[in-house]
């Protein structure tokens, strides 16, 4: 048992959409830039949330909430959710243009 208690804990994250918890390599990182653009990639700076890798359930959830205004302590808009969920949902895009018209870091990138 002592052993269990000096093993290192991996960090855990939950979707805002399904509000499941696991480790984030399974999800994307959503953010809320200081200049007030969204972005997606686990190394962008600012306020962040989780969403469930590629589903559509979750994505469609986090709207219905309301819980991507929560989340990222910042309205919302129609379109920037538009922009979002093209961006999450579509397959074997790596860059794309943010809803401001700058260039993002991949989906889950690193």
């Amino acid at each position: 048992m002592a052993e269990a208690a000096t093993r290192p804990r991996a960090p855990e994250r939950t979707c805002i959409g399904c509000r499941r918890t696991t480790g984030p390599a399974g999800l994307v990182r959503l953010s809320r830039r200081p200049d007030g653009s969204l972005a997606v990639g686990r190394s962008e700076p600012g306020r962040g949330a989780w969403l469930c890798t590629g589903s559509v359930a979750c994505f469609e959830n986090a709207v219905r909430r309301r819980a991507f205004s929560r989340a990222l302590r910042s309205e919302v808009s129609g379109q920037e959710l538009a922009w979002l969920r093209e961006r999450l949902l579509s397959e074997g895009v790596s860059t794309s243009d943010g809803p401001m018209g700058r260039k993002l870091e991949g989906v889950g990138g690193a």
